[in-house]
């Protein structure tokens, strides 16, 4: 569309002030024609940013769900305004679920690239182990499908991922990315299709869940990402059991990099068995990094690398039970200067994917003690 400067796309949003515990409500303007946004505070009827440009944010950046970082606040988009913004945005920012089933795990970063390759955008993603019971309220629309019982054991059969993507008519165009259900038929019909490439040699082991339709999908996204707190939801797949933590960067997830980087670890003989999507405040950046006030020489740097966008906690483990997981992950991941690691690692993770000192890729424990207390802090405190 073309805009005019007066035209505003709005939405409801909220922050949530550490410092007086309580949760902001505003109305985000955001006027596309110049990138600029304005927030209204709903509680005290008043302006509380005039409109403002905003560095780095972008039109494809203001949709619901997404959280946008305003002058170092986490403002979270929660719903439209009014209907015209509806409109607009709602087929171009659809949201849908997937869940990558247990088959496919070992393969998840080449399927998170083709994700991202195919035009959507990732904004919630969790490994979880499913109990029989969740995945019967999951499929409760469907208890009368002859086929649920094989469903329900291959779900609880290891690991999957859950994760919410947006893109432009994102429900019925993720359907056609899959194919059809049947693995065997889609390599017939639609040889491109996700289904086709990763799927096994029968319809129970296609690889891939998808919804159905926008009320589904709101649905099941609700069932693993709830906007109530409160809610209970699927439990983690974090063991804390000779693991280290690793946490992919805002940037490198924002470079696309992210599919690359877990198939690197992937290929290098680590199991990933916790995963999930965050978005940090200053907050939580701080508490995470405390260990590092007084030792990193720029440490305002440091946080900021963590709070530009999405970051992705992961469990590393080993493929051997007898390796030091902590300590080989460390030497993987490389010098923490990407450039230094560039040039004296160049096989390393920070080397192939990382852009400077901080804006470096991945973050990974370096003392032993440490691992699992940052693992507990995303998957124990920071998981809802």
């Amino acid at each position: 569309m073309d805009y005019d400067y007066n035209d505003k796309l709005a939405f409801h949003a909220e922050w949530f002030d550490y410092d007086s515990s309580h949760n902001k409500k505003f109305i985000l303007n955001y006027y596309p024609s110049d990138k600029t946004l304005e927030l209204f505070d709903k509680l005290l009827n008043r302006m509380y940013l005039k409109r403002t440009k905003i560095e780095g944010l972008e039109l494809k950046d203001v949709f619901v769900g997404n959280t946008v970082r305003i002058y170092g606040r986490q403002v979270r988009i929660t719903d439209y305004a009014d209907c015209r913004t509806q409109r607009i945005i709602g087929k171009t920012k659809e949201h849908t679920f997937a869940i990558i089933k247990p088959i496919l795990i070992p393969k998840l970063g080449e399927i998170i690239t083709e994700i991202q390759k195919r035009g959507f955008q990732i904004c919630h993603m969790k490994m979880c182990n499913l109990t029989r019971k969740e995945v019967l309220d999951l499929h409760e629309p469907f208890k009368d499908d002859p086929f649920l019982p094989s469903i329900l054991e291959h779900l609880i059969s290891g690991s999957i991922v859950a994760v919410e993507l947006v893109g432009e008519n994102a429900v019925e165009r993720w359907l056609e990315v899959l194919g059809p259900d049947d693995p065997l038929e889609a390599r017939k019909i639609a040889p491109n299709s996700l289904r086709a490439l990763y799927g096994g040699d029968s319809k129970l082991l296609n690889g891939f869940h998808g919804s159905a339709n926008v009320q589904h999908a709101m649905r099941e996204s609700h069932f693993f990402f709830p906007k109530n707190k409160s809610n209970p939801v699927p439990e983690n797949a974090v063991m804390l059991q000779n693991s280290t933590c690793c946490v992919i960067k805002p940037h490198a997830i924002l470079e696309d990099k992210l599919g690359h980087i877990i198939s690197a670890i992937n290929d290098s003989h680590y199991r990933i068995t916790g995963l999930q999507m965050f978005y940090l405040s200053d907050t939580n950046a701080d508490e995470f990094l405390e260990v590092y006030k007084g030792v990193v020489s720029d440490y305002h740097a440091l946080l900021l690398s963590f709070v530009d966008g999405p970051c992705l906690a992961l469990e590393i483990s080993g493929e051997n039970p007898d390796i030091d997981v902590q300590k080989k992950f460390r030497i993987f991941c490389g010098p923490s200067d990407s450039n230094i690691a560039r040039q004296i690692k160049p096989c390393t993770l920070r080397a192939r994917f990382g852009c400077d000192k901080y804006k470096n890729a991945v973050h990974c424990t370096d003392l032993p003690e440490d691992t699992v207390l940052e693992l507990e802090y995303f998957f124990k405190i920071l998981k809802d």
